[in-house]
């Protein structure tokens, strides 16, 4: 009797009820992908670090709208700690393990690049079975590791990500990079043997119909609105791959302005340091607030007039920032910190909805932000252009669009569809 396939497994650390981006993110896609008439399971794990308030019990398996959801139980030793996410790591991947004959089930395994050691698990697939696999890369290992002197150059660690990348990224049918740089990245560091395997499919922002309802519910930020004419917002992750440092020094000449305030939202390992700048310098325009969610972030987005995203210097190409999308998807023109190689750079410029400026161009920072604030009608052309920006390359329907025809093969080499590189000027 022939043993009828489900189309597409997906095998990730985080998913629905966690809240992070690489939790809906799979979680979207996998309903995207349903939707698009595909047959989709989820092999995850057992929700803990990011799951909402509430708490609420999660079922070890269910369906969610037509999307079978297996769920994994592993350690939650402390993430901030090497050892205890090392540990993490390797105790979901041994829990994965367990689903082994499960695994047989699938046509097609797309894996995600965290932890880093999951990818080994489809490889094997492959090489046991012949089943297909997409590798996506949300950032680049050990190379990110290393930047951040995290790991030892020819450690353990780094031998083993260098074993694992040869395997991965030289037999995954497809490896989705977020980005062009992600792309020139791999080639030029030969991380990737194959060049004909490299796919861009950026991320997208996932709460899109909140941000039409331009009505504000927290009064906190209802409060800042009609104080402030113009406010300026930083969101997301304030850790190591962030240049926090160009921004606090570009609002010290904005100190005190009666017109103009800074929201940072977020969280990560340079949080405190920008309150502890911010409290040091007086600065009483601005405000440090937790990692806002849900309404209270769309209230931030909405009120916002300016958004920032910035990378530390040689950052470029071992990630995106993805909270980009989201700025993009309000109608919010963007001061982005980082090489002029970038997507985001690039896209700001064609489509004239943003600045970008080098790492430590304090003036350049300073000037963006007066461009705006000095003329309401030109922040006003530049909102109508991000969103135009956004609804040309990066909304959900685009992208989960991309992964279905790779799958699909219908289309795969359309020059439409994957034509994401740019004319150099």
């Amino acid at each position: 009797m022939k043993i009828i396939k489900t189309d597409v497994g997906i095998l990730c650390q985080y998913f629905y009820p966690e809240h992070v981006s690489s939790a809906t993110l799979p979680t979207e896609l996998a309903i995207g992908l349903k939707e698009r008439g595909l047959s989709v399971e989820v092999i995850c794990g057992y929700p803990n670090e990011y799951q909402s308030e509430s708490k609420q019990k999660v079922r070890k398996k269910e369906n969610i709208d037509g999307v079978i959801v297996n769920r994994v139980k592993y350690t939650t030793f402390n993430n901030k700690s090497k050892v205890g996410r090392m540990l993490n790591f390797f105790s979901f991947f041994f829990s994965v393990t367990t689903k082994f004959f499960y695994l047989k089930k699938f046509s097609s395994l797309i894996v995600y690049s965290n932890p880093p050691i999951l990818p080994l698990i489809p490889y094997a697939f492959n090489k046991l079975f012949g089943t297909r696999f997409i590798f996506v890369a949300f950032d680049i290992w050990p190379d990110n590791g290393l930047k951040l002197n995290g790991i030892k150059e020819n450690g353990i660690i780094h031998k083993l990500m260098d074993f694992i990348n040869k395997r991965v990224y030289g037999n995954a049918s497809d490896v989705i990079l977020l980005g062009n740089e992600m792309k020139e990245y791999v080639i030029e560091n030969e991380i990737a043997p194959n060049k004909n395997n490299l796919r861009v499919i950026p991320n997208w922002f996932s709460n899109e119909s909140a941000v039409q309802n331009k009505k504000v519910m927290n009064e906190e930020f209802k409060e800042i609105k009609k104080e402030y004419s113009f406010i300026v917002l930083y969101s997301g992750n304030m850790g190591s791959f962030q240049d926090m440092e160009t921004i606090l020094k570009g609002i010290l000449n904005f100190k005190n302005h009666q017109d103009v305030f800074f929201i940072f939202s977020g969280h990560g390992n340079k949080m405190n340091d920008v309150k502890e700048f911010l409290t040091k310098n007086a600065i009483s325009n601005s405000k440090v607030f937790g990692f806002l969610t849900g309404q209270d972030y769309i209230d931030a987005l909405t009120v916002s007039d300016l958004c920032l995203v910035s990378l530390e210097k040689g950052i470029e190409g071992l990630g995106v920032p993805s909270k980009t999308y989201g700025y993009l998807a309000a109608g919010k023109p963007v001061l982005s910190i980082m090489s002029s190689r970038t997507d985001i750079a690039r896209d700001l410029e064609q489509f004239d909805c943003g600045v970008n400026v080098i790492q430590g161009d304090i003036t350049g920072f300073e000037k963006a932000i007066n461009k705006y604030y000095t003329d309401p009608l030109l922040q006003k052309t530049a909102s109508v252009n991000a969103r135009k920006l956004y609804e040309a390359k990066y909304t959900k329907d685009i992208s989960v669009g991309k992964y279905h025809e790779m799958i699909t093969g219908k289309n795969p080499n359309s020059e439409k569809m994957w034509r994401t590189d740019y004319v150099q000027r």
